[in-house]
This record gives C-alpha cells, structure tokens and sequence, in this order.
C-alpha cells in the first residue's frame, strides 16, 4: 500500500496494540531471552497491558502471570513467542482461539535449518486463524510512537526487543531481515543523537516480509527516512515498484549483504536467505532512487543527515561544496575524499574572497577550502562566513572543521589551573555562551538558503558543542569521511529526485 489510510494497514496494529502477552516471559537474567525481552517493554514503558505467559510462575517482573491463554482475562493484541520450536504451533492455535490476530515469532528453527515442515505447519495455523506472523527467528518490533488507547494523544514506547531504546522518539525507521540488528544499531544512535520511530525484524519471512513493512512505512506520518538490511528479496518487482513511488517522497537508505559470496554464506546460516547477484541488485536500485551504502558506519551516518535536514527542508541544490576548516589537514582530507567521489571544490570568486577577507585573520587562506588556520571568534566561524557564503549561491553545501568548545583545552597541570582562575573561567563561559547564540543563527542561515552546514569534530559526543550542534538539527560527525560520504549520499538522492519527480 502506497496509498491509502495508514490505521487500515495490517501492520498499524502490530505496532500499536492495547495489550501483548509474552510467551517465556521469566525472571532468568541474564541468560534468557525471554527475561530480557519482557523486561525491555516494561522498562521502555510501555503502557498497554502487559500478560506474561508462564506454566509455573504467579508473576513476572511485578507483572501477574498466566499458565496459558485461557487464563489470560482480557483480549490480546499482539503476542510474542520466545519459546523453542516445537511448542510454536500449539501456541498459535491457543491464540487463534483466543481471537489474537498478531503474533511475533521469535523462535528459531525453521527455515535456517531447512525445517520446510515446520514453516508450513505455522503458516497454515495462521490461515486458519487469518493471523499475521512476524518472524520467525526475529527479535520484535520498536515503535516510539505506539498508540495505546483510543486517545489519539496517549502515546508510549512498545519496544520487544532484547535492547533498552534510549533515545528520544525520532522520525526514522529500519526493517531488517537480521533478527537482533535492529536493536544492536541502537548503540550507534547517542553518537550520532539519531532518534527512531519504528523497527521491524522480518527474520525468516514466514508471512510478513519487507515488502509489507515498506508499504507501511512508505504511509507512515512518523516516518521521514527508511532504514533497509536486505540479505534477499522474495518478491522483486513489487520491491522495485514501493521501492520506485516511495523513494519520490523519502529516502530509503539500504545495506546490501547479500550479493557477496561472504555475505551470501552468513545470510543462508543465519536466517536461511539466498543472495542475489550484486551487480543485478545495484542496477535495479539506480533505478528506484534507493540509496546503497557499503558500511553499517555509513547506513546510520547517512540516516541521521536525512532525519536532521529533511525536517528543516535543507537539501543540497547541487554538488558544489565549500570546505572551511581552522586546520589544514582535516580541511585537506574532506576536500580530496569529496574530489574522489565526483564532489566538486569550485574557487571562490574574487568578489566572494573580498567579502570573506574582512572576517579571517591575516594567515588565512581565503580560498576553497577556506583555512582560517587559528581562529575563535565564533560571530566569524558560525555566523558572518557562513552567511556571505550562503548568500552567494556559489556552493551548494558547506563543509565545516573546527566547530570547537571547552573540550578542546585538554589541559591537566598548571593549564587547568590557569583556565580555571576567576577571570579566565568567566571569558571561557562567555565564549561558550557567543558560540551557541552564533550557533543559532547559523541554523536561521541555514533554513534560510536551504543552504547544509555539516560540522565535523574529533571529540564528538565527547565535546558538549559537538552535542549542541547536533541537537538543533545540524548534522555533526566524528570523522571527516563520515560527513563527505553522508552528505554525498544526499546530494545523489536530490538528483534522482529531480530527474524523476515530474516522470
């Protein structure tokens, strides 16, 4: 579904239940998935009713238990079995009667081990029972925005992973056919200060698989930037078709592992997926405007430029790139990686030099790239540069070293000292509170132009400035090849976008 009424997809209610019941629910930490997976709903606060599904146990983490579903007193939305194999199709069955029509599969052993007998059971016992299954051998969904009550304006976190979700409710979402690496990227979100609507884990494929998932999230109004871990697609051209209409109205970033023979070998022992052909892969995606990236590092990186600017519709007109720095070398070095990508370094005009000399010190070389080579004055390097820059239109995009703040006085000894007297400690606080207001009205520059600044800093989350930037929506990163790359992937995007958009 491309079109149409989010609520009415089959998957809205997946990730929106009023009640879930946990099949393994236990206390058996840390050794069990189950006890884990209970106790990440509860501690995410999911605030829907929680069953926990135990022959022995009264209750579960402060939650009452159930020996079985028809002790369960209320209706079930959603269910998640984190069970071994053999009792999955009896469960479905005790759901089916139970009219529960959603069912998480997060037991292993069916079509990595080739049990192609196991697989039909299931997939027949959710026939019966017009039930859709998410798994098997998946890890659950995430959901930042989960409705669960009929006020629209309830909200909470449902998330049925094995890994706590930290971070503040966001607008991009991931679908992986890899059961735990939805959760495990969540340890790659406070670096980059990206934030997650929803995940879904398709695991084996049984039933849903990412076609579904993508026709949801291509309606979904939470939703401004799609994740996809892809080890083989079953159904190809309709992939390609979502794929095509979806990507006309937001990016769907994809990493790829199944073409390789590498790639191929841990996909088929892992979740039973069978590659394709790299080269047939990557023409089909030329076609459909998704974006493909070769790295995990370069998967999150390229998300969190789109979830930063696409808000603030701040998109490269071009690739014209103006790299500034307070350092040659990590000036140097974003420069010569955008060179090799087919990035372009055009020379300032002389009338554009002329604006820039007033506000550089007489060392500076007033060129492309611009190298302040010392300098901390933060109206200059946030503000007024940038600005002249902006207003120009003779770049698309700026590139920015040097975004620098506390953390950059790495003193110990007798430099503390000195930092930390009355009078020096009070111009450190002025000069921090100068660059955060210069900050601010570099991102009205910013939205002004439709102009992206990506800042780059070595300390990154270390740095509370690296943090600032980051949090009024300017993309910041911890290496110069992160930001080229990322930005790269934009700017190639906005050229698919532009040749297609009226087709």
């Amino acid at each position: 579904m491309v079109n149409g009424d989010i609520s009415s997809h089959f998957l809205h209610n997946f990730v929106n239940p009023k009640s879930i019941a946990i099949f393994g629910a236990n206390e058996k930490i840390p050794e069990n998935m189950g006890a884990f997976q209970l106790l990440t709903l509860i501690d995410n606060g999911y605030s829907g009713k929680i069953y926990p599904i135990h022959p022995k146990l009264s209750s579960v983490f402060g939650k009452n238990a159930y020996r079985s579903v028809k002790e369960v007193p209320g209706k079930i939305d959603l269910a998640e079995v984190i069970l071994s194999k053999q009792h999955v199709p009896q469960i479905l069955k005790d759901l089916g009667e139970h009219d529960c029509h959603h069912v998480i599969i997060v037991s292993a052993g069916f079509r990595e081990q080739n049990n192609l007998q196991g697989r039909e059971e299931i997939l027949a016992i959710a026939k019966k029972y017009d039930m859709h299954i998410l798994g098997p051998n998946c890890i659950g969904i995430l959901n930042t925005h989960c409705h669960f009550s009929n006020d629209p304006q309830e909200t909470c976190i449902l998330n049925t992973t094995v890994q706590s979700y930290n971070q503040k409710p966001g607008n991009v979402s991931i679908i992986s056919q890899s059961g735990t690496f939805v959760s495990h990227i969540f340890m790659l979100l406070e670096e980059r200060d990206l934030h997650l609507s929803k995940t879904f884990s398709v695991g084996n494929e049984a039933d849903i698989d990412i076609c579904d998932c993508l026709s949801y999230l291509g309606e979904d109004p939470e939703t401004d930037v799609i994740m996809i871990y892809i080890e083989e697609i079953k159904r190809g051209r309709l992939f390609f078709n979502l794929a095509r209409k979806i990507s006309l109205k937001k990016p769907i970033v994809c990493l790829y592992v199944g073409g390789s023979e590498g790639g191929a070998k841990a996909a088929m022992s892992h979740t039973g997926s069978i590659g394709g052909n790299d080269a047939v892969f990557s023409g089909m995606i030329k076609q459909t405007g998704i974006i493909r990236v070769s790295s995990l590092e370069e998967f999150v990186d390229t998300a969190m430029i789109f979830a930063k600017l696409l808000p603030q519709n701040v998109l490269p007109k071009g690739k014209r790139i103006a790299v500034v720095t307070n350092s040659g070398g990590p000036g140097a070095t974003m420069a010569d990686r955008c060179s090799r990508i087919g990035l372009e370094i055009p020379d300032f005009s002389p009338e554009l030099q002329a604006k820039i000399k007033r506000y550089m010190p007489p060392t500076a070389q007033i060129t492309n790239p611009l190298d302040y080579t010392f300098s901390l004055n933060p109206v200059f390097f946030y503000q007024s540069v940038p600005k002249i820059i902006a207003k120009s239109k003779e770049v698309d995009a700026m590139l920015v070293y040097g975004a620098l703040g506390g953390s950059f006085f790495r003193y110990r000894g007798v430099g503390a000292d000195v930092l930390q007297s009355p009078n020096n400690e009070k111009k450190m606080k002025d000069w921090l509170s100068l660059s955060r207001e210069s900050i601010k009205s570099a991102k009205r520059i910013m939205k002004k132009y439709s102009f992206p600044i990506i800042n780059v800093n070595f300390l990154g989350i270390k740095e509370p400035i690296f943090q600032f930037l980051n949090s009024i929506g300017f993309p910041s990163f911890k290496m110069p090849h992160q930001a080229v790359l990322s930005l790269n992937n934009m700017i190639q995007y906005n050229i698919w976008i532009s040749n297609h958009k009226n087709k």
